[in-house]
């Protein structure tokens, strides 16, 4: 039968050795139960917590990402973070998931076809749907090998360009309403929200797109999210929301379309 320790050990914390004010360690956090010969009734209970912690944070977290435009970033603002997953987490997460499971790259599913004209020039184009180019007798289709490494050149280039966008957003947002809202980070993090929801609809879009690319015009319907989150979090009389809108959406737009244009036309030197 295991021995009970000392009192003296159980006043100190396992993990960094400070003395216990109370059940949690206030230099570091750990539980004051941690560090002690595991039972099974521990395990449960630390098993139970994690997954109803862990998936009730990611469920509400994406509830409130795809049904309530604009209260993730009107939780942050207002300090309520800890129940929601963080902005840069979520944001990384799904754009991740998009770059694997999605055909295209990024939030408007970019994809590149690659082919050389008559004297033998590279041509690197894209589109979110390659069936959509229309095909020129004078272009020849390079061979799959070639596609292979164009494709992967693109992506690695554009994965390292792309989170640039967000922080386009940002300087744009602030512009706009930096009088409601002087903070820059703020409007960052509503950036990150917004692609957030941006690239999980190329996610979703880009699954069904393998059978019918039509599914790809579904990432359009951010400009309606980015309408209603803009209500939310300023306030403003619907048409002054629609014209900011208009104006933020139509240069995030242009920015991811000039982004993966600049960077098939690097490929292509």
């Amino acid at each position: 039968m295991a021995k009970k320790l000392p009192r003296a050990h159980r006043e100190t914390c396992h993990n960094c050795g400070h003395v216990l004010t109370g059940a949690y360690c206030a230099t570091c956090g750990q539980p004051e139960r941690d560090g002690h010969p595991p039972t099974i009734g521990h395990f449960f209970h630390d098993l139970l917590h994690e997954v109803a912690h862990v998936d009730g944070k990611i469920f509400l977290t994406l509830k409130a990402l795809f049904f309530q435009p604009g209260k993730l970033t009107e939780e942050y603002w207002a300090g309520r973070i800890y129940s929601w997953i963080r902005p840069i987490r979520l944001f990384l997460v799904i754009v991740a998931l998009q770059a694997l499971v999605s055909p295209g790259q990024g939030p408007l599913n970019h994809q590149i076809r690659v082919d050389r004209s008559a004297t033998g020039d590279l041509n690197v184009n894209i589109a979110s749907d390659i069936l959509r180019f229309e095909d020129k007798e004078e272009h020849v289709p390079v061979s799959e090998r070639e596609l292979g490494e164009f494709s992967h050149e693109f992506q690695k280039v554009y994965g390292e360009v792309r989170y640039s966008s967000v922080l386009v957003f940002a300087v744009l947002s602030w512009l706009l309403y930096r009088r409601r809202q002087p903070y820059f980070v703020r409007h960052l993090v509503a950036g990150l929200h917004f692609y957030s929801l941006w690239y999980a609809v190329a996610l979703l879009a880009g699954l069904p797109a393998r059978a019918d690319p039509v599914w790809n015009d579904l990432t359009l319907l951010s400009a309606i999210y980015l309408f209603l989150a803009l209500r939310r979090l300023f306030h403003e009389r619907w048409y002054v929301a629609l014209t900011k809108t208009a104006a933020l959406y139509s240069f995030v737009f242009v920015t991811e379309l000039g982004l993966g244009y600049a960077v098939a036309k690097w490929i292509e030197r």
